[in-house]
């Protein structure tokens, strides 16, 4: 038998590179034992079986390889929900977790609304919104057949299946009828960004995570700007994120489209999400 708290301590060694080690260490451990991860039996030294060791090593090895904690354990937390993932899909962020909370406050009071997320991936966003808000009924759209694999796997995780719809295909094209509210995380990254060489990116996706369209990183945000008129009901609006130092084009494309547009920042202060809106509306 192995020591739990051997083997934490160990894995903390055996992670450099972690920005927290001790808690990649106690996620692996608690998924193995199959309890969550603040289980405070953990703090305690448990005997652990040496299949169970075994397997253990060898998640940190993967970790230590630079292999995302997220594809190891095959699932995310994203707005206190629990969300399979794997490398078709990227792994949802804290800073998404924005889009949540201001499409909740867009969409507050109204009655059964309607939703459309555009590069749907894992579902975290439009899974979330629908698990908020007990009445909306909304569409997913993703290029990616192997996105759309996992966001079915969420859909059903979540009991989903009766309230929103998944589709192949390219931006609006799968589309018809208006929305209340259009949301999307679009590809921002300008291809070649060397950030993304030893970056957690490069076990990601590259085709949610690239602007081939233009690159110039926001092709996908003007594309949808473009379209999205055809879609919106008369109080709709499309949110979109943005990477660092984009809102401002984005606003000023927007306007010269003619419309209006609202920024807010991220935890981190970042200027991250816009929405884009009927001017006057």
């Amino acid at each position: 038998m192995a020591s739990s708290l051997d083997l934490i301590q160990q894995a903390i060694l055996d992670l450099p590179e972690s920005d927290a080690p001790h808690l990649d260490a106690r996620w692996l451990l608690a998924a193995l034992l199959v309890v969550p991860h603040n289980d405070p039996s953990l703090r305690t030294d448990l005997e652990i079986t040496e299949d169970q060791a075994s397997a253990f090593r060898e998640q940190v090895r993967r970790r230590a390889s630079g292999e995302p904690l997220a594809h190891i354990l095959g699932e995310w937390e994203f707005y206190g929900r629990r969300f399979i993932v794997n490398p078709d899909v990227l792994i949802p962020r804290p800073d998404t977790e924005l889009l949540v909370d201001w499409g909740i406050e867009i969409l507050k009071g109204r009655q059964r609304p309607r939703v459309a997320e555009i590069g749907v991936g894992s579902l975290a966003v439009l899974a979330s919104l629908a698990l908020e808000i007990p009445d909306l009924e909304g569409d997913g759209v993703d290029m990616s057949a192997q996105a759309l694999a996992v966001s079915r796997q969420n859909c059903r995780l979540h009991a989903l299946d009766d309230r929103l719809q998944l589709h192949l295909g390219h931006h609006f094209e799968p589309l018809s009828g208006r929305y209340d509210l259009l949301i999307s995380n679009p590809p921002y990254i300008v291809p070649g960004d060397p950030e993304l060489e030893d970056a957690v990116e490069r076990f990601e996706p590259e085709m949610a995570l690239l602007d081939h369209l233009d690159g110039d990183g926001w092709g996908h945000h003007r594309a949808l700007i473009d379209a999205c008129g055809g879609y919106l009901s008369e109080s709709g609006g499309l949110l979109l994120e943005c990477g660092r130092g984009q809102t401002e084009e984005i606003e000023r494309y927007a306007l010269g489209k003619g419309w209006d547009s609202e920024v807010r920042a991220d935890l981190s202060g970042i200027l991250r999400a816009v929405y884009v809106y009927q001017r006057g509306k």
